[in-house]
């Protein structure tokens, strides 16, 4: 028997096992009442971002102190989790922090800050301090002790905590809290002299559901006990079906069918997710990466590296009880094509927008087939850096899209993005109907009824060719941020 065959033969043993008592249950449904969650931070141990730094988080001390506390952050263990430790000291003069841990919200989101579609904040954390405060800062927060606060009482403990943004009280201030404009969550313990210490596990914007989840004992044991289903049992392991599959308990769309392969596992298969839509946590096995879903936190399955089936060589095993799918003649789905310098910065913002199922570099508008980066660098081959986007009608539109576009890169410049020189940057819509030329036109004359000297190319599509694999998403690979693609509001 080869080495494939016996694993394949142990997996099944050990999943039927689990799946004949599954299976054996009736179907009568459940319930389920979980907050959707948009994870801002989490500290897994194979997260990409490694260090306080790279999470967006920062020390910030009050100016009228002139000797702050000492204080540090760091990631590590800490009774069963892995998470962000806040350390500092309260002096004899004082029991309010001069020193707090502050959370920097991209200010580049698109449309004001994503908090404004959310009830307010999840946080997993323990502190040893009497006292805990959330605070949130906005534009109107001009000085250093203008702020909204919510206080909290830690109890030795980790604590699972929602607390929704109209309980946050403003200090200092009279304007209101407007959490489209929200910049920055910052954390502040209070106490005794003496160390104070913090750690945070996880901090999530937070949605209660509009209703309860109706979901199948079987299901609820696959999706919030974290059972397997019986292999070669599920509804999707041999299904082909071009769409996508959504999570079965919020409907997140998770993998598109072009990423399915045949693994012959017994469980539906895929070499990659949309983007961050899928969360990779140690299993508590501890030998396995457990996956679940980004929104709701259901669990999914596990992800395999290594196996050499697909040239991503990854697999997502993924339970079908797990899934739902769309079929793609269902979807209402369009593409469009936008080129604003480097390619990874013009990615990082589209990808995020609203309604956005997923985003591809690459390179189009040249003379040579199928390029190479290296091929395009040298400027030679009229192929400009580009990102395909394709995108949910019924949640974002082009004109939406194209908005973002212009308000995250500089239009002005030509044949070049900040640092980036060459016609392979250049700014650029490469139109793929007629609709999508009227309104990239209507927005440029609008731009330059706004007297901006607009360099941005309105071109047919032509042949879109895929970059390199190590492009791909690059910024959330790597834990950092563009460095010439800044968000600022432009259209009213």
């Amino acid at each position: 028997m080869t080495r494939k065959a016996r694993r394949h033969l142990l997996l099944t043993c050990l999943a039927l096992a689990a799946g004949a008592a599954l299976l054996s249950r009736p179907a009568t449904p459940v319930h389920h009442d979980r907050p959707i969650e948009r994870v801002l931070d989490y500290f897994a141990p194979d997260s990409p971002r490694t260090s306080p730094r790279n999470h967006r988080w920062r020390l910030v001390t009050d100016p009228s102190i002139a000797t702050p506390a000492p204080a540090q952050l760091q990631i590590g263990p800490f009774k069963g989790r892995t998470a962000l430790h806040f350390q500092t000291a309260f002096a004899e003069y004082s029991s309010t922090p001069t020193v707090i841990a502050q959370h920097l919200l991209d200010s580049a989101k698109p449309f004001g800050s994503p908090a404004n579609a959310y009830q307010g904040l999840l946080l997993i954390v323990y502190a040893d301090t009497p006292r805990l405060a959330v605070q949130l800062r906005t534009p109107d927060c001009k000085q250093h002790d203008q702020y909204y606060h919510l206080p909290i009482t830690p109890n030795n403990k980790w604590q699972r905590l929602l607390l929704p943004f109209n309980q946050f009280k403003p200090h200092r201030l009279t304007a209101p809290l407007d959490t489209s404009r929200l910049q920055s969550i910052a954390l502040a313990p209070t106490g005794p002299p003496g160390p104070a210490n913090l750690y945070l596990d996880r901090l999530s914007f937070y949605q209660e559901p509009a209703m309860n989840k109706k979901l199948t004992p079987q299901e609820a044991h696959v999706i919030l006990q974290k059972g397997t289903e019986a292999p070669f049992s599920g509804q999707y392991y041999r299904h082909f079906e071009k769409g996508a599959y959504t999570c079965k308990q919020c409907g997140n769309v998770l993998f598109d069918s072009a990423s399915k392969f045949h693994s012959e596992c017994g469980w539906p298969s895929f070499d990659d997710q949309l983007p961050d839509a899928v969360l990779a946590l140690p299993d508590p096995d501890g030998r396995r990466t457990e996956i679940i879903c980004a929104n709701c936190k259901g669990h999914l399955g596990h992800i395999f590296k290594g196996e050499q089936l697909t040239p991503k060589n990854q697999r997502y095993c993924v339970n079908s009880l797990s899934l739902d799918f769309i079929p793609q003649n269902q979807r209402q789905t369009e593409r469009a094509l936008f080129a604003s310098g480097c390619f990874w910065g013009t990615q990082y913002h589209l990808q995020r927008a609203t309604g956005v199922i997923a985003t591809t570099v690459g390179y189009t508008a040249g003379h040579t087939q199928n390029p190479t980066y290296a091929q395009v660098c040298t400027d030679s081959t009229g192929h400009a850096e580009t990102v395909e986007v394709l995108f949910d009608t019924t949640k974002t539109s082009f004109e939406t899209l194209a908005r973002l576009f212009f308000e995250t890169h500089d239009f002005t410049q030509l044949n070049r993005q900040g640092p980036d020189i060459g016609s392979q940057y250049r700014s650029a819509i490469f139109y793929l109907n007629p609709d999508q030329k009227r309104v990239a036109q209507q927005l440029i004359d609008q731009l330059r009824q706004k007297t901006f000297d607009v360099k941005t190319e309105l071109t047919p599509a032509s042949t879109f060719w895929p970059a390199e694999d190590y492009h791909q998403d690059y910024y959330n690979k790597n834990g950092k941020t563009p460095y010439c693609h800044v968000y600022r509001k432009i259209f009213d």
